[in-house]
């Protein structure tokens, strides 16, 4: 039976007994006395400690200077819910301030991206030792920005950020593995990328050589994949996106009733000729509507050896109804060239008429406006329909060298508008020449993600610091290069009710 405390009181005035007592009490102490091992981690915008396996890292939304980076003491919580501080707890250490790094590693090469030196102090005489707030981010803009310098760490989706404190690390994520559901699980869009040539065998419309062609666009999807980063969305690896250089379509679409979908007058004859070979004369049907004659011409000229694809197109703002497309091949899929057959017009009847589409850059693609947004010019549609890959869970981006009218500098076609035309991006020169400045690529990007032609200051406040913004073209921390989490929720939600996805599973292996 052990002594109790007043023996051993009385005991210890004897040397030798003393020595036998000291080891009853260091028995009884056991491991409670001794100290605890020092250890590092990350605490949330809140000073929740962070799990490695169960919280992921994110980077901020919000602009990165201002008063949203906390640069208050050891019990301040940030405005930014990324935000993160590192924690180092050490028994051992006597110290009122420690050393602590924080790195990112990039997850493709193990290089590192991004390293971070910061002091973490204490509150008092004893307890944990914390850093200031730091701000994740996913880009050079946001990494440098004034006033934010030695606060802000460049990440990259699923890159590994170990935080070190003398021989202690701890290790997290950013964003959690693609195999996952939620809206931290890492995702990828597949892009389909087709470089215009300004003239069939002539130079790209960007760069000296197909070569400096596919870096400049690579260059660009690294800049889209720094901002989607918001939403834990990637385009994939730039060096692994199909990308092609191509001749621009040459008289390959013929388009019926096109802007104004008028139904035939009847009596009338179509003629034209493919590849020299005459088609027609077909009699148009009264009250024949352009679909219901694209079907008669497609049986005409798909029994002269030829291949026809025949789509309906949405209807104008002042069309009368919808128009129709046949793009027509050669039996090898190469595409055909239509021609008018003789000196004869390609239609007689007084209603409806027939148009060839090809794509001529010389004074830049013929854009839409208001009345026929949802539908494309008739060179857009010969574009888009000539060149598109088909696939509906990739976005096609057609890069050309400047718009016609020159109001714009990029266009989206979406999948709500149920035309024969979605998921596809047109962008000129000097839509990616502002990729530091106004984002042209994310933000077209962004309306077929987000499925919505429209702008946030269309129908709300102006706020020029969000990708979605439509007239911000500042090339700094304050430039339009935000997406609300609403935006991230949304994108999700479109493609998880979509019946082809654009968003696919996405990690490393």
């Amino acid at each position: 039976m052990l002594p109790t405390r007043a023996p051993i009181a009385r005991l210890a005035c004897s040397g030798r007994v003393a020595l036998s007592v000291a080891v009853v009490v260091l028995a009884l102490a056991g491991p409670a006395s001794a100290q605890a091992p020092a250890s590092v981690g990350l605490l949330d915008a809140r000073n929740a400690q962070l799990e490695p396996e169960r919280d992921p890292l994110a980077i901020s939304q919000l602009v990165t200077t201002g008063d949203t980076l906390s640069y208050s003491g050891f019990s301040a919580v940030s405005a930014g819910l990324s935000d993160v501080r590192v924690e180092v707890r050490d028994p051992a250490f006597g110290g009122n301030s420690v050393a602590v790094t924080v790195e990112s590693v990039a997850a493709t090469s193990g290089g590192i991206r991004s390293r971070l030196p910061l002091k973490a102090v204490r509150d008092g005489a004893s307890g944990p030792l914390r850093s200031g707030f730091i701000r994740i981010v996913g880009d050079e803009t946001d990494r440098g920005a004034r006033g934010a310098e030695g606060r802000t760490l460049r990440v990259a989706l699923r890159d590994l950020v170990v935080v070190r404190y003398g021989e202690h690390s701890q290790t997290y994520r950013v964003g959690r593995p693609g195999r996952e559901p939620g809206a931290q699980a890492a995702r990828q869009a597949r892009l389909r990328v087709h470089v215009l040539r300004r003239a069939p065998g002539e130079a790209p419309v960007i760069g000296e050589s197909d070569g400096d062609a596919l870096r400049l666009v690579r260059d660009q999807l690294r800049v889209a994949n720094e901002i989607w980063l918001q939403c834990q969305v990637t385009f994939g690896d730039p060096s692994q996106v199909a990308i092609d250089v191509v001749d621009p379509p040459g008289p390959s679409l013929l388009a019926i009733g096109d802007r104004d979908g008028l139904p035939a007058k009847g009596g009338g004859e179509l003629v034209f000729s493919l590849d020299g070979v005459r088609i027609g004369p077909l009699t148009t049907r009264a009250l024949a509507t352009p679909i219901a004659t694209g079907r008669e011409l497609q049986k005409l000229i798909q029994m002269r050896g030829f291949y026809a694809e025949l789509t309906e197109n949405l209807k104008t703002r002042f069309g009368a109804g919808s128009s129709a497309d046949l793009v027509i091949r050669r039996r090898d899929g190469t595409l055909a060239t239509i021609a008018p057959f003789e000196r004869n017009a390609l239609s007689s009847d007084v209603r409806q008429k027939l148009a060839i589409g090809q794509v001529d850059l010389r004074d830049g693609l013929r854009e839409f406006d208001n009345s026929t947004a949802q539908v494309g010019t008739l060179e857009e549609r010969t574009l888009l329909k000539a060149l598109s890959d088909d696939d509906p869970s990739t976005i096609d981006l057609f890069v050309v060298n400047r718009f016609e009218y020159a109001t714009r500098q990029g266009e989206a076609f979406i999948a709500s508008g149920q035309g024969p035309i979605s998921n596809a991006v047109v962008i000129d020169r000097n839509g990616l020449r502002q990729a530091p400045l106004a984002w042209t690529l994310a933000h077209e990007i962004g309306h077929v993600l987000l499925d919505d032609p429209m702008h946030p200051d269309n129908v709300g406040p102006d706020r020029p610091w969000l990708l979605m913004d439509a007239d911000n073209g500042r090339g700094t921390v304050n430039g339009p290069k935000r997406l609300r989490p609403e935006e991230c929720a949304r994108v999700r939600r479109v493609n998880a009710n979509a019946k082809s996805p654009l968003l696919l599973p996405y990690d490393l292996d």
